[in-house]
């Protein structure tokens, strides 16, 4: 199977994910795009390196296991905090 290959990104590339960085993630402004996730970050990298404030994240894909959790209605456990000092001793 061959590697599938992007293109180089371009100024239209970095205005776009300047704007749409914090509510879409990194893999669906490349397919949007048409380059890889890997541009994007890459992209986003340098934005931050030269000083532009880029926005925290707000689109973030969702954890598998909390999804099969919640669609199958598995009751959790109740959690109680470990005791303090259980570790190894130390030598006096």
């Amino acid at each position: 199977m061959a590697r599938k290959r992007s293109r180089p990104y371009t100024e239209d590339d970095v205005a776009f994910v300047h704007k749409h960085y914090a509510e879409m993630t990194a893999a669906q402004i490349g397919e949007e795009l048409g380059i890889s996730k890997f541009q994007v970050s890459k992209i986003v990298t340098e934005l931050r390196k030269i000083g532009v404030d880029m926005p925290k994240k707000t689109a973030k894909r969702d954890n598998p296991v909390e999804l099969y959790v919640k669609h199958n209605k598995i009751p959790l456990k109740k959690t109680s905090k470990a005791k303090q000092g259980a570790g190894r001793k130390k030598k006096a």
